[in-house]
């Protein structure tokens, strides 16, 4: 997919930078689950988490968040099609591994080019879809011997395409997203076992899309959030977190409105253990500002959500056709080394 600039408010987005800029912060932080899933998917027991979860609004999630075909829930309803390949069409996938001293790699690749998916709903014209799962495990030495320091998975989707619907409404996308995690253990305690020194996760999405037959001559958002915990020099916890939503929609009557919301404490949060680490809601004017954003919208709002859920039963079929199966076949990336038991950090749970 080409590298796109896009500008929301007075802020020029590198969509290829970005992503670039995501990457590399998660070295500086860190993940935590057990492991049972793809890369990205954050498996925790949520039991007596009414109280620490971080916020939550099933009216206004975001679209393509839940894009992964490894994770089934509320994904019971999706629509069926056929799947048409066009004259330059394709799907190539590829696992990519490498083990070097101290360093371990296992990803993995799935692409999609010229493919036309038709259901009740209308019709998706895939010009490009691409996925990437990426799991890392780094060693040091404990006592002579050689162990785990750090882990890191991370999860990326890319589309580029339109939707025409059955009142040949047409909205042409382009999306990004990601989620990534690490975990690193840089100490020990006197027993051998590994202490958490460091836990990150980052999750970004943008969307840039054109709906003239609604009205909009193109719309954009950006969706980020940081959660970054840090085992401090007293063996105290630190975290601190962050979230941004932007938005802005330019109407072919030559109207604009913009949309921002960010929010960030002034101080880090701390812990004396992690079993005490908690979450209070997200300020409700996180997702007012979706809320508007999506009434500024209407039913180009809509179509955006239709779009998602069509790209979640395309990549659905394309795992029940076996493109995933070299991914299966490597156990689905390097398993987590560590289990630490941590709150649930999505804002839509």
């Amino acid at each position: 997919m080409n590298a796109q600039t896009r500008t929301i408010g007075s802020n020029a987005i590198d969509l290829d930078s970005l992503l670039e800029l995501q990457l590399d912060a998660l070295n500086t932080n860190a993940d935590a689950p057990e492991k049972s899933g793809p890369p990205g998917y954050l498996n925790v027991d949520l039991e007596g988490a009414e109280n620490s979860a971080i916020g939550s609004s099933s009216e206004n999630d975001l679209p393509f968040l839940n894009l992964d075909p490894y994770i089934l829930d509320d994904k019971g309803n999706l629509p069926s099609g056929e799947l048409e390949k066009g004259a330059q069409g394709g799907i190539s996938s590829q696992v990519d591994s490498s083990n070097a001293a101290g360093e371990q790699q296992l990803g993995f690749g799935v692409e999609m080019m010229d493919y036309t998916f038709r259901t009740s709903e209308g019709t998706l014209d895939i010009m490009a879809l691409a996925e990437e799962r990426a799991t890392e495990i780094k060693s040091g030495f404990y006592n002579g011997q050689e162990v785990p320091v750090e882990y890191q998975s991370s999860l990326m989707h890319e589309f580029e395409g339109n939707f025409y619907d059955n009142q040949f409404r047409q909205v042409y996308i382009e999306m990004a997203s990601e989620v990534g995690t690490t975990i690193q253990t840089e100490t020990f305690d006197d027993d051998g076992n590994p202490i958490l020194t460091a836990f990150g996760q980052e999750q970004m999405l943008e969307i840039y899309g054109e709906a003239f037959d609604y009205g909009i001559a193109e719309f954009e958002m950006i969706f980020e959030m940081v959660v970054d915990i840090q085992l401090n020099d007293f063996g105290q916890y630190e975290m601190t977190m962050s979230v941004l939503f932007e938005g802005e929609i330019a109407y072919l009557n030559g109207n604009d409105r913009v949309y921002h919301f960010e929010y960030e404490p002034p101080f880090p949060f701390r812990f004396s253990t992690l079993e005490e680490i908690e979450f209070g809601d997200l300020p409700q004017g996180f997702y007012d500002e979706i809320a508007r954003f999506a009434s500024g919208m209407g039913d180009a709002w809509d179509a955006v959500g239709t779009v998602s859920h069509h790209l979640e039963a395309v990549l659905q079929q394309l795992r029940e056709d076996g493109h995933y199966q070299a991914w299966d076949d490597a156990g689905q990336g390097l398993d987590n080394p560590f289990d630490y038991n941590l709150p649930n950090f999505d804002p839509f749970a």
